[in-house]
């Protein structure tokens, strides 16, 4: 029955006798109306001897988070509803100021609402029931909001189990030695039940026993997957030096997560650190195996390795040591730009870990979850093409925003949730705000874009640790070589010019394949693009470039705005492409050209996406180095050595010191000469050979 059709119902108590349920509620919010203090000091709202749960009001304070969840559960179990957390926001040093309990339910859409919005294709429209919590100045939490009116019946009798997310230590203590005794999950529980002090006081029922001892698990996984994992960390330490590991353990001592990178990881981190994508899929618990891990890419663009984790909880303090042990891992240097999904723990962990870098969300994650979040609109198909198309064809803020609130105004979205965080949080991830900045083209920007991820082809949702462990070095080794490959025709052959262009045979001389074919499809692009001039101020030359395009059938004209400085050679589109990818876009070659500029300056060829740049990770020893390179990574190892005994001697003195390292800067010239001729007088040179920096 619905709990809002009628102002009083009854309720059983233990005596079996039926009182009004107004009177017990006046009678418990009268006992906390005399608790509560002039000032609206933080008090303890202590109900356990109250029958009934009082009903929100604006003037309660708490003490903490605990204290207001324990609150509205209690409440919530009272009358017959469950709850759920449906936003919560931390500040800079990590602690919450900010979130919303809300009626988890999904009720039935009310009449006369147009064109409501869902998080499911049901026809449904979730509850409208919450409460949404402040941090004041004092320290304490109060109601900043209360709604109480539900769209759907409540049932108390089939919520208890559902509102029990908190467990309490004394009932985990009990759960955890007989889940280690191989107890089975019925019995287990049956043991809780049967004893009178705990079952008065049991909050939650079999399933949520079950999905508990899961995740207590998760990390200690099923039989053989420590031991594989121990393996492996002694195989690696005693194969490569530079092998690091960390493991993180709870206060009885049982590991809590664990964090490694080898020493190709190392020594790629400081070629192509600059951007780091940070993926955390498989935390996930559709997949046995709790998997994080940091890439970035190469000088091909293909995905590179920068280090793995194993984590037990997605709490904000598990991310923190993750990404502190990551950096030790680095010799404390951290990247310029980082992608993420949008998880909050993750957000705080980057604030308090990397203070300093651009935090950027994976736009395609995004976009993957328009069907979940508005998939039930009666419109979806038309809103959904609206709104990628704001998104991806947007090339100015100003754009971006106009047209973004009016898709909301047009298709009634001003009560999507999902929709509002996204938009308070667009500098995060809506490309015209992120393309100002390097990316290295990590970021998808364009429609379709969906980039697959480091591990898809050996972790399903059935693997598990120990047959991670056994594929891991069959996945990076395969990567390895097809590096090697992209490396050896880079070197030993060349892509023809599409173009008579001067410029187009600059970047076909120094990028590798990969970046310059991406180079070269911009050079075809500018013949879709019409360039005129707007006005010149000075050395300053402001152009407009109409590029025709196709939307499906249909053509699209796009103007772009292009400044050109006719004295230092500077070019500026207004796409970004160059200040996100480090590719010039056709709308800027389509100026030089104009300006029959047959040179451009180095600092448009990013010695990131050349071919030449020396690359020593491709020597590290590891376990699945590329076959073809064995010679020169052994050849690489004994030279360390060498160079170790040298500076052993070298070192004892100041004299002998400087004798050394001046010796070593005359070699290493001579030997990148020497190198170079040898290149250039083969006729099939192997990639990045003689390309290692001195050591």
């Amino acid at each position: 029955m619905p709990i809002r059709a009628q102002k009083t119902r009854v309720m059983e108590d233990r005596c079996n006798s039926l009182i009004p349920l107004d009177i017990e509620t006046n009678r418990c919010e009268e006992v906390l109306r005399h608790c509560r203090p002039k000032e609206c000091k933080p008090v303890n709202h202590n109900l356990d001897d109250c029958d009934v749960v009082p009903t929100p009001q604006d003037w309660m304070k708490f003490n903490s988070e605990d204290e207001v969840r324990s609150y509205y559960t209690k409440y919530a179990n009272q009358e017959g509803f469950a709850i759920m957390t449906r936003t919560s926001k931390r500040g800079a040093d990590g602690k919450l100021f900010y979130f919303i309990l809300a009626c988890s339910s999904k009720g039935y859409r009310r009449i006369g609402k147009k064109n409501p919005v869902t998080n499911c294709s049901s026809g449904k429209q979730k509850c409208e029931a919450r409460i949404i919590v402040n941090l004041c100045e004092d320290g304490a939490y109060c109601f900043k909001s209360i709604t109480l009116n539900h769209n759907h019946e409540l049932n108390p009798n089939q919520v208890k189990s559902r509102n029990s997310a908190d467990t309490n230590k004394r009932l985990k203590r009990t759960l955890d030695p007989n889940d280690q005794a191989e107890k089975g999950g019925k019995k287990s529980f049956g043991s809780l039940v049967v004893k009178p002090e705990v079952n008065e006081n049991l909050a939650f029922c079999e399933q949520g026993f079950r999905n508990y001892i899961q995740k207590e698990k998760r990390l200690i996984g099923e039989d053989g997957d420590g031991h594989a994992l121990h393996k492996y960390f002694m195989r690696m330490q005693e194969q490569d030096s530079n092998f690091f590991y960390a493991i993180d353990f709870d206060d009885c001592f049982c590991v809590k997560n664990i964090f490694w990178a080898d020493g190709r990881s190392r020594a790629a981190y400081k070629l192509f650190g600059d951007v780091v994508k940070f993926d955390s899929t498989y935390l996930s618990n559709q997949y046995k195996i709790p998997l994080t891990f940091l890439v970035g890419v190469n000088h091909h663009g293909q995905s590179i390795l920068f280090g793995c984790g194993l984590l037990s909880s997605e709490d904000t303090q598990s991310f923190v040591w993750l990404f502190q042990s990551w950096l030790v891992c680095m010799s404390g240097v951290q990247p310029k730009g980082i992608i993420t999904d949008q998880r909050k723990t993750v957000q705080s962990a980057i604030g308090i870990v990397f203070p300093s870098t651009r935090h950027s969300w994976c736009l395609s994650h995004i976009m993957k979850k328009l069907p979940q979040n508005i998939g039930g609109h009666t419109e979806y198909d038309t809103l959904s093409y609206h709104l990628q198309r704001v998104v991806y064809d947007s090339f100015t803020t100003n754009e971006f925003e106009t047209a973004w609130k009016m898709i909301v105004e047009e298709f009634d979205l001003e009560d999507n949730e999902w929709l509002r965080e996204l938009y308070l949080e667009r500098h995060r991830w809506v490309p015209t705000f992120i393309r100002c900045s390097f990316w290295a083209g990590m970021s998808a920007t364009q429609l379709g874009a969906i980039p697959r991820g480091f591990f898809d082809e050996i972790i399903s949702v059935q693997t598990s640790l120990k047959q991670f462990v056994d594929k891991y070095d069959i996945a990076l080794q395969a990567k390895v070589e097809k590096e090697f490959e992209a490396d050896f025709l880079s070197y030993s052959s060349t892509l023809e010019c599409a173009t008579n262009s001067p410029i187009e045979r600059q970047f076909q001389s120094a990028y590798t394949h990969a970046k310059f074919l991406e180079v070269q499809k911009e050079f075809i692009g500018k013949a879709d693009c019409n360039v005129c001039i707007a006005h010149v101020e000075g050395s300053i030359c402001h152009y407009n470039v109409i590029e025709d395009t196709m939307i499906g059938d249909k053509p699209k004209e796009t103007m772009f705005q292009v400044t050109f400085d006719r004295v230092n050679c500077d070019v500026k589109c207004i796409c970004n492409m160059f200040e996100f990818k480090g590719i010039l876009c056709r709308h800027s070659l389509g100026i030089l050209s104009m300006e029959r500029v047959k040179e451009i300056p180095c600092k448009y060829i990013l010695n990131r996406w050349m071919k030449s740049m020396k690359r020593r990770h491709a020597y590290v020893k590891t376990s699945y180095a590329a076959k073809q390179l064995q010679p020169q990574i052994q050849k690489f190892d004994l030279l360390c050595k060498q160079f170790e005994s040298v500076a052993e001697v070298a070192s004892e003195f100041e004299e002998t010191s400087s004798f050394v390292k001046n010796t070593i800067c005359d070699l290493k010239e001579k030997l990148e000469s020497w190198a170079s001729c040898l290149r250039n007088s083969s006729d099939m040179a192997v990639p990045i050979s003689c390309a290692v920096e001195g050591t």
